[in-house]
């Protein structure tokens, strides 16, 4: 297994190096096809240039002599190429011996491919006022004839292509490796941390910001995954702190009465057992909470859908916990816009479970002689229930965690009991009947928990096709209850003593 580092590397030089030699290849074909093109231009210029020679000369002498055109016989040595000249009838007047140029190459040049099977002798005529006066026949060993100096020229010009080629390669190889280890470092330091994650080392965190965005986005997500492994590292912890108090406190009231009991030490009155029902009762919930807890991690939950009417069901738990309420001297009110309707589609008994859990924790952190509201209401999509309290508030730092398992405010864990699961089991509830919850908080000035459901539309499908009617709640009679309008609301609540 090789090293991602390694795999840049060599997957930017290869890249390099195809595009290199295509380069090479292509301009190397092009600077031939170029250098041939040009070569054939002045071979025919050559040609030109010859035959204009041997008219100058006919004319300057007006016939053929054996001297005619002798000068350019050393020219025709030099570049390897014969000249012949011939009489208007065809008879030879003077003519070079290939042969002779083959033996010279031969002496010259013992490796030169120079032979008779490769010369090609080409006759040209010579006119003079439009008839023919004579022949010029140029032969050579190839179709080009290149010179000493045009085959430098092209060998220069090669090496240097390849020159260029081979620099080429070198800084392309020494920038892959400059990348691959651009691109490397940070993930091999993000691939420690996640191996560190794994091993156990749950303060293991990569602090080398990267400037590849996908490499950044990578390091975060290893950053929040690491802070969540240790937040819930920290909630298990807790979770067997908490949970070994909670099943030790009622186990061991129990096992101390009973054995108080039996040895006759107390006697079994009724208080002393409704006593002891209470911490079995305790006990039994913790587990119901465990139990339900459980069931969502595994997905088990059925929700039975209906349509429901949310101000219903909230006027109903409202009466229910009057009692309560008046016991421990909390003032509560339910308020809601009136001539609306709030029909949502939701589980009847988790949106029973939802809000008596959070007006249970209501109660429990509200002192004596303060408010707690349930206030309903809503806009054109959706239904808002608020619960707010005079609590004693929940920290700043705390609110993102008030929803996690077994997660519980330090201060509240010193001075009132609980398993710090009910929250858990709320947001869950809330989420399985496709809603969301969010809570503010101010320390001293108590909470306000937002719980936001779609609203139900008539002639909107209703999952299984089932349809919940309820009957009116009666309005309030009890002579400790008041129900006022205020403009487009409806308070409901206890009478309060004037003065």
């Amino acid at each position: 297994m090789r090293s991602i580092k390694y795999k840049i590397t060599i997957a930017i030089s290869l890249s390099a190096l195809l595009s290199l030699l295509i380069a090479y290849v292509v301009i190397n074909l092009t600077l031939n096809a170029r250098f041939n093109d040009y070569l054939q231009v002045n071979q025919i210029k050559r040609d030109e240039r010859i035959i204009d020679t041997f008219r100058d000369n006919y004319l300057r002498d007006e016939r053929w002599t054996i001297t005619s055109g002798k000068s350019l016989e050393r020219e025709a040595e030099s570049s390897a190429f014969t000249i012949s000249l011939l009489n208007w009838d065809k008879s030879v007047i003077w003519a070079m011996d290939p042969l002779k140029l083959v033996e010279k190459e031969k002496e010259i040049n013992p490796d030169s491919s120079f032979s008779m099977e490769q010369y090609v002798p080409n006759e040209y005529p010579i006119k003079y006022e439009n008839r023919i006066v004579g022949y010029v026949v140029i032969g050579q060993f190839s179709p080009l004839v290149i010179s000493q100096e045009d085959e430098n020229f092209l060998n220069s010009i090669t090496m240097s292509i390849l020159i260029s080629a081979f620099l080429a390669v070198f800084l392309i190889i020494l920038i892959a490796l400059f990348v691959a280890r651009q691109l490397s470092d940070p993930i091999e330091k993000i691939s420690h941390t996640a191996y560190s994650l794994s091993m156990g080392d749950l303060s293991a965190r990569e602090t080398s910001e990267a400037d590849v965005v996908e490499i950044e986005t990578l390091r975060n997500s290893i950053n929040s995954l690491g802070e969540k492994l240790d937040r819930q590292d920290m909630l298990r912890k807790r979770l067997i702190t908490d949970v070994s108090h909670e099943l030790r406190n009622p186990l061991n009231v129990l096992q101390t009465n009973l054995e108080a009991i039996i040895d006759g030490i107390l006697p079994a009155t009724p208080e002393r057992l409704q006593s002891l029902n209470s911490e079995v009762v305790r006990f039994g919930k913790l587990l119901d909470n465990l139990n339900i807890l459980k069931q969502f991690e595994s997905e088990s939950m059925v929700a039975k859908i209906v349509v429901l009417d949310i101000k219903q069901v909230l006027q109903d738990i409202y009466h229910n916990f009057q009692g309560l309420t008046k016991e421990k001297s909390i003032r509560l009110k339910y308020v809601f816009q009136k001539n609306s309707d709030f029909l949502i589609l939701a589980d009847k008994h988790s949106i029973y479970q939802v809000v008596t859990n959070l007006l249970h924790n209501a109660i429990k952190f509200t002192p004596r002689n303060g408010t707690i509201t349930i206030r309903l209401t809503r806009d054109d999509r959706y239904c808002y229930i608020r619960i707010k309290d005079t609590g004693i508030g929940i920290p700043q730092e705390d609110l993102p965690n008030v929803f996690e398992r077994f997660y519980r405010v330090d201060k509240s864990r010193e001075v009132i009991e609980g398993s710090g699961i009910g929250l858990t089991i709320v947001k869950n509830f809330v989420k399985l009947n496709g809603g969301t919850i969010n809570v503010t908080s101010t320390v001293g000035k108590g909470s306000t928990f937002t719980i936001k459901f779609n609203l139900y539309e008539i002639g909107e499908h209703v999952p299984g096709d089932e349809m919940e009617s309820t009957s009116n709640f009666p309005l309030p009679s009890d002579e400790n209850e008041t129900f006022s309008r205020s403009g487009s609301e409806t308070i409901m609540g206890p009478n309060e003593s004037k003065t």
